[in-house]
């Protein structure tokens, strides 16, 4: 008994350190940002985004892996490079900026933010049975809910927790300093039941849906190729009725940045439930796949987007890991 409980406050103890160890990190480089201002800030971001091009070998072949499948090999080697530096240098901008709007700043900040399509939001909430705002890894998206909740509409986004308690935490943390309503997607059967909720008060549920789902995924087309894609929001509108409005988070080439919201998707309940499914959920993945061919350096193309296959996983369509290292230590353990 004493040894268990031990380990569980060693656990305690650890989780605590690295919780504190995160929120000083995140402490220190709102303190710095807030400092020398969001221009300045977005000129860290953007050489932040240049040293993950050149170091980090790993990030920049993914990227450059996956523009090779999304264009069919038909884009020259160049122009490759030159967007996969792009997509970094954005994502480190994306990254400074939040941490600028954590700060002090926030409020002045989040009102240079324009917003575009209000009306279709306006006009889909007169059904008064919720919103599902499909959105994706374009620009700052973790904003599109801070600002929509600050002019007054009831709009939460869904968010996925990290793996470990002292991430989680923090990541809590850093969602309520840049205000934004949330609901973790675990347990499972919570998220739903507050899902549900927020739908039934006519409320906006917002869900990031552009990530290759390894099990029980839809399969649809994205720039071409098979995409395995979650259902959930499908099912959630078959279920609720509510309607589907497309939301994105643009950077404008002044750095300045605007929220898109789209004419909801059109679709008719049959008495075929999957195949309602397959067409919601490829109506809007066609609308998340226009505004990537529009903006390609402001989506984050590190996922394995094609890795899920329907005859299984596709070795071609990721890299493979250096695992060098990890064959050098298990010949070292069997020499032993």
């Amino acid at each position: 008994m004493s040894g268990k409980k031990n380990t569980s406050n060693n656990k305690i103890f650890f989780d605590k350190t690295a919780t504190l160890f995160y929120l000083s990190g995140i402490y220190l480089i709102i303190f710095i940002t807030t400092l020398i201002g969001r221009k300045n800030t977005l000129c860290l971001g953007k050489f932040s985004g240049n040293i993950l091009y050149i170091f980090s070998s790993r990030t920049r072949n993914k990227i450059l892996h996956n523009l090779e499948l999304a264009y069919n090999h038909k884009i020259i080697p160049k122009e490759k490079n030159q967007l996969a530096k792009k997509v970094l240098q954005n994502f480190g901008k994306n990254w400074a900026e939040l941490f600028f709007c954590a700060g002090p700043s926030k409020k002045r900040s989040w009102e240079e933010i324009s917003v575009e399509g209000i009306e279709n939001l306006d006009a889909a909430l007169k059904s008064e049975k919720g919103i599902i705002a499909i959105s994706a890894h374009i620009g700052n998206y973790a904003l599109i809910g801070t600002i929509l909740s600050s002019l007054g509409y009831d709009f939460c986004t869904v968010v996925r927790d990290l793996k470990t308690k002292a991430g989680s935490m923090a990541y809590h943390k850093s969602r309520r300093l840049i205000e934004l309503p949330s609901i973790p997607t675990f347990p499972e059967k919570q998220f739903y039941k507050n899902a549900l909720k927020i739908l039934r008060n006519n409320g906006a549920l917002c869900l990031i849906s552009d990530e290759n789902k390894r099990h029980g995924g839809i399969f649809v087309d994205f720039f071409g190729r098979n995409a395995s894609t979650a259902p959930g929001p499908a099912g959630l509108a078959l279920r609720t009725g509510a309607k589907i409005i497309p939301v994105f988070m643009i950077r404008n080439s002044d750095d300045s940045q605007k929220i898109v919201i789209e004419k909801e998707i059109n679709w008719k309940k049959t008495d075929d439930p999957e195949k309602d499914i397959k067409n919601i959920t490829a109506g809007f993945t066609a609308v998340i796949e226009k505004y990537v061919r529009t903006y390609p350096d402001q989506w984050l193309w590190t996922n394995f987007r094609w890795r899920t296959q329907p005859e299984g996983q596709s070795d071609g369509a990721k890299i493979k890991k250096k695992i060098s290292f990890k064959n050098l230590k298990k010949k070292i353990k069997k020499s032993f």
